[in-house]
């Protein structure tokens, strides 16, 4: 995200913070800076009684609105950024070489280089993939839990036990949870199925000469991630 200066912060202090699924987290209580006057940190309250820092890197401010990336999102959309752009800078390279535009101890010492980078970032793509599967398992318990809740506010409305009012409103409120959890389960699964697309996928990117020098250009159009709050 952009760069966040000290006399931007103060417009969001004591405004809610949400999840990018609409649930609210807490609320933006406090900030750190660094001696330029750049928001490295904010503090924020969950519920009454935990208050948390997290890095800048992690918010999202649209519309007004505060929104907290958890970090299961925030290191999946990193590392979906990451592998996109090394891939597209071997591929770069190779077209260089392949053109006799590059001499060859440049193109070795920067091939090594990216190998290097594509190895380590196999690497964290790894972690993030066993965070990604794990989010799912803990979706899944959730789904069940809410299952079973709404089974048995519909025994006990159908038996007689809660009146209409009170089981409509709680039936409500189970389902709009249970539509949220559902969305992010989505998330994860896309971003899962994104990651392991781009760790096998071939370099897609298409390197040309073109008047003025070279210049690339993708077979598909790059993929933007889109947070709804």
């Amino acid at each position: 995200m952009m760069g966040v200066k000290v006399e931007n912060i103060d417009e969001f202090l004591g405004k809610p913070v949400n999840d990018p699924y609409g649930r609210r987290i807490g609320y933006l209580i406090s900030f750190y800076s660094d001696s330029d006057g750049n928001v490295t940190s904010l503090e924020v309250s969950i519920g009454d009684f935990e208050f948390k820092q997290f890095p800048i890197d992690r918010f999202r401010f649209e519309n007004g609105s505060i929104i907290l990336l958890s970090e299961w999102e925030y290191n999946a959309v990193s590392t979906e950024n990451r592998l996109e752009r090394l891939k597209k800078r071997i591929a770069a390279l190779e077209q260089l070489k392949t053109n006799n535009e590059v001499p060859k101890h440049a193109y070795e010492e920067y091939k090594k280089k990216l190998d290097e980078m594509l190895i380590k970032i196999k690497e964290d793509a790894k972690a993030v993939k066993d965070m990604l599967r794990k989010r799912l398992y803990e979706i899944e318990d959730i789904v069940v839990e809410l299952e079973k809740c709404m089974t048995n506010l519909k025994v006990s409305y159908m038996g007689g036990e809660i009146p209409e009012k009170s089981y409509k409103m709680a039936i409500d409120l189970v389902r709009k949870n249970m539509d949220v959890v559902l969305l992010e389960k989505e998330s994860v699964k896309r971003h899962l199925e994104r990651i392991e697309a781009l760790e096998t996928r071939p370099e897609d990117v298409i390197v040309k000469k073109g008047e003025g020098g070279i210049t690339q250009e993708s077979k598909q159009p790059m993929q933007v991630v889109v947070l709804e709050g």
